[in-house]
């Protein structure tokens, strides 16, 4: 899943699972999140090399007992199959730069600020 549409659609399904508590992203997804979004606070674009280091440091790490479901009801594969997907977009700059390409991204922008910021509200 690398076209634009699909991206948006998924980013914005999981937009909304997260903000009416259907899903609840696991460690892993928090932080990518949290580092991605550290990231875009620097002022950066997104990158598909700073996404694909990003997964990588994230899913090293285990979670110990993940207790929610890793996607969202009816999602692809969550935050982190979403990246990927993302990442991979981004690998074609024709496409991630043409006006879907943006949407797209700027919907996993914001789903990446809902995850990080919820995140540092439950601290």
């Amino acid at each position: 899943m690398h076209v634009p549409e699909e991206i948006r659609a998924e980013a914005a399904a999981l937009i909304d699972h997260h903000a009416l508590g259907l899903w609840k992203p696991q460690a892993a997804d928090r932080r990518a999140a949290m580092a991605l979004f550290r990231f875009l606070e620097t002022g950066m674009p997104l990158s598909a090399e700073q996404i694909r280091s990003t997964l990588a440091t994230a899913e090293q790490t285990t979670d110990p007992a993940p207790v929610e479901p890793a996607t969202a009801p009816g999602s692809g594969g969550g935050l982190l199959g979403l990246l990927r997907s993302t990442a991979g977009l981004l690998d074609t700059p024709d496409v991630a730069d043409d006006p879907a390409g943006r949407d797209a991204i700027d919907h996993v922008c914001l789903l990446l600020d809902a995850v990080a910021l919820s995140g540092a509200a439950n601290r």
